[in-house]
């Protein structure tokens, strides 16, 4: 009859003597007696030693060992866009982890084994990723000449298992649904001796796709390739923003001539701890839930060393699975629950307006950041962007919420006429429609329009500050109104409306070429940003912030929408950089946010 024997069982008479500074130092066992022993970095200091010991078999937010799914393009080898032969699934399907070679070694998680003593020659042992999502899971063994990829019937010999041994373990995939795989695994290690198996295992768990915030600092900004001459403008001017607030890095080009950079992709990254508090790191490019939307695929030229591309599934091309619709709450503890990565909010947008399943389904998997749902129902592209931001502040959690305040927009325009200003224009830009003050504040639908989503505002208000604990009294009101929105429900991309307010010039995007298959589905609210939404832009660091320009009246030679808007962040520490996008973004129902994207700097871990 066969004896199994723990090592857990056995830890309280067993003496381990570890190397105390590298995972990759040798491990030894002091025990007469066989154990089998196996070890993964289940404390996150970045190294394997006896630290790692103790609840090795369980997994929470505190403890446990981490994976990455490697799923960077180390050396090149995979295709990109312009290969046509292959599907949209293919070219995600090849990456570092898509075969069993070691493309990516600098990724593997450490695991080691014990030696084990006191064994016959005739022993052998196994390792191997056990239970739900097992063959997601690559176990490498560390031989003389390099990694060789080691597989669930290879056995190791007695002389082997009396040395103790290093692997290294990755992901071919990350975590798309807790339904499927919730990233879990146990390693495994078997040792047999005739009649005697000792078995002893170790949790590990694949690192979460985790999405930037606010509090992290611009490394690079991406924008569409485009000939448009309304876009060049455009980028033209946010070239010329970012070099006014000091950011030097120069842009960078998505391969396609869809508009909205902020849409089809959503950066994020995937961590795990490295020695003297450092950590490994692999960013990702998230496509969006919008199959027929074909900038998507431009993604995959980005995949490269340490940089993945993932698909999220979805049907045809819905404006609430666009990524405008996604932002992020900067980290935060409310009632003894800490949020160290902070947490993802979207927008609902009704019945059958909805984020996809997959939407849904992919962010509540990347556990670490709990979503928060907003309601997007009265908007017509139903995006949390056109109303909500988080800026950094000086304060005890070191940001707060901005969101976009319609009576501060109204108390603009009041003053404005009480000064005697009501005959001049609302706008200030040419291709806008001609009316002046006294007009719009005369206009009872429009006012209506405002109380509505000014008490949608504030609903979504109410809902953040229950779930972050934030005061009130340190929420950022910027200035901005909304209007009733011609878009039909159904409209080529990149976007038509059944009654025009506004009239783009010769040269807009009203040319744009546009793929026959992609047709956007819109909410079915109304409401969209009369002034450019100044929420709706692009924040560089803690000083900085790149809004659209207001174009509202201008009175003895001063917007004064304008100036509302640059007080407001003002106010809040931050200089804003504000730039032309009427045509190129607003005209279409986006804005400056919209039309851009960023990677932003990992200085944060998320588990901590």
């Amino acid at each position: 009859m066969s004896s199994i024997r723990s090592a857990s069982a056995l830890m309280g008479t067993l003496t381990i003597l570890l190397a105390a500074c590298s995972s990759e130092e040798p491990l030894t066992a002091a025990p007469v007696e066989p154990v089998a022993t196996i070890l993964a970095d289940t404390n996150r200091d970045g190294r394997v030693n006896d630290l790692d010991a103790d609840d090795k078999t369980d997994w929470s937010a505190e403890r446990g060992a981490i994976i990455l799914a490697n799923i960077g393009d180390t050396a090149g080898r995979c295709a990109g866009p312009d290969d046509d032969s292959l599907s949209d699934d293919e070219l995600e399907a090849c990456h570092d982890a898509s075969d069993d070679l070691p493309h990516a070694p600098d990724y593997f998680a450490p695991v080691r084994t014990l030696p084990v003593n006191g064994l016959s020659d005739d022993a052998f042992g196994t390792v191997a990723a056990v239970g739900v999502g097992y063959e997601n899971i690559r176990i490498f063994i560390r031989r003389e000449d390099g990694w060789e990829y080691f597989t669930r019937d290879m056995q190791l010999s007695a002389e082997e298992l009396s040395t103790g041994l290093t692997f290294g373990v990755d992901s071919r995939d990350i975590i798309r649904s807790e339904d499927i795989w919730n990233g879990v695994t146990t390693l495994e290690f078997t040792v047999t001796d005739g009649a005697d198996v000792l078995t002893d295992r170790v949790t590990m768990r694949v690192a979460p796709v985790v999405i930037h915030n606010h509090l992290e600092r611009a490394n690079e900004v991406y924008v569409p390739q485009s000939d448009l001459p309304v876009h060049r403008e455009f980028v033209d001017d946010l070239a010329g923003a970012l070099t006014e607030a000091g950011f030097t890095a120069p842009l960078a080009r998505f391969d396609t001539i869809d508009n909205w950079a902020q849409d089809f992709v959503e950066f994020g990254y995937m961590s795990m701890p490295a020695p003297d508090g450092e950590a490994k790191i692999i960013r990702v490019a998230i496509r969006s839930p919008q199959p027929t939307r074909s900038a998507g695929r431009s993604l995959f030229a980005l995949k490269g060393p340490g940089f993945g591309v993932v698909q999220t599934g979805g049907d045809n091309y819905h404006q609430a699975d666009s990524f405008g619709n996604l932002e992020t709450i900067p980290p935060y503890e409310l009632d003894g629950v800490s949020y160290p990565a902070g947490r993802v909010i979207y927008g609902d947008a009704g019945d059958g307006y909805a984020p996809h399943s997959d939407f849904t389904n992919f962010f509540d998997a990347q556990w670490v950041q709990e979503p928060v749902v907003l309601d997007t129902s009265w908007l017509i592209i139903a995006h949390v962007d056109e109303f909500v931001q988080f800026l950094p502040a000086d304060n005890a959690y070191g940001w707060t919420i901005a969101i976009k305040d319609v009576p501060a927009a109204f108390e603009v325009l009041r003053e404005a006429q009480a000064a005697g200003h009501g005959e001049a224009q609302v706008f200030s830009h040419p291709e806008a429609p001609q009316m002046t003050i006294d007009e719009l504040l005369a206009d009872e639908a429009f006012s209506e329009d405002n109380e509505l989503a000014r008490r949608r505002v504030e609903l979504n208000l109410q809902i953040l500050l229950a779930e972050t604990g934030l005061p009130e009294s340190e929420v950022v009101r910027i200035p901005g109104l909304f209007e009733y929105s011609g878009f039909s429900d159904v409209a080529p991309h990149p976007g038509v409306r059944d009654e025009q307010p506004l009239r783009p010039s010769d040269n807009s995007m009203a040319d744009a070429e546009v793929t026959p298959r992609e047709y956007i589905t819109y909410s079915q609210g109304h409401m969209i940003a009369f002034y450019p939404a100044a929420v709706n832009g692009l924040l560089l660091d803690r000083e900085n912030y790149i809004p659209p320009k207001q174009w509202g009246p201008v009175i003895d030679g001063v917007d004064i929408m304008e100036a509302a808007v640059t007080e407001a962040y003002a106010e809040a520490g931050i200089t804003v950089w504000s730039i032309d996008d009427w045509l190129s973004h607003h005209w279409w129902g986006g804005e400056v946010h919209c039309g851009t994207n960023v990677t932003r700097d990992t200085t944060g871990l998320w588990w901590d």
